[in-house]
């Protein structure tokens, strides 16, 4: 049994595993949803996503979000479907303070069904919105049926 014992390890062999939990220095803690849950497909309707930002630093932040969808397809944050980056200044938020964000993203009759890559980045600016102090990325799938 060679090559089981390689693949599971022999019970002779007991190895200790150590899992470390690593401190993020992520100024953020992004939950996001949208609602209703999927658009529809060759519809001109629409569905909010909405985004819940927490301060998880022990500081003031003044934070930015950017939203960015797919260029090639007939999904935007307007119903014309041109517009495919959005960004919202949402000021200081204070230290352990949620602020939740509700963004329309509008689908057309022209809108296929499948799966659309979405990337959220949240930043922290320091003084003005030009400096980055820190951000986080996430990245989301729409589901359009």
């Amino acid at each position: 049994m060679g090559f089981l014992d390689s693949l599971m390890g022999s019970s002779s062999e007991r190895k200790e595993v150590r899992t470390e939990v690593q401190q993020s220095n992520a100024p953020f803690n992004v939950v996001t949803s949208f609602v209703p849950v999927r658009l529809s497909a060759r519809k001109d309707n629409m569905v909010r996503m909405i985004v819940k930002l927490t301060n998880t630093t022990n500081e003031l932040q003044l934070v930015s979000v950017d939203i960015l969808l797919p260029k090639k397809e007939m999904i935007g944050f307007e119903p014309t479907c041109i517009n495919k980056h959005m960004e919202k200044r949402l000021g200081e938020i204070k230290a352990g303070v949620s602020v939740e964000l509700v963004i329309p993203i509008w689908g057309s009759n022209q809108t296929r069904d499948g799966n659309y890559p979405m990337e959220l980045t949240a930043y922290s600016h320091y003084i003005n919105y030009e400096k980055v102090l820190n951000y986080v990325k996430k990245r989301l799938i729409l589901r359009v049926v």
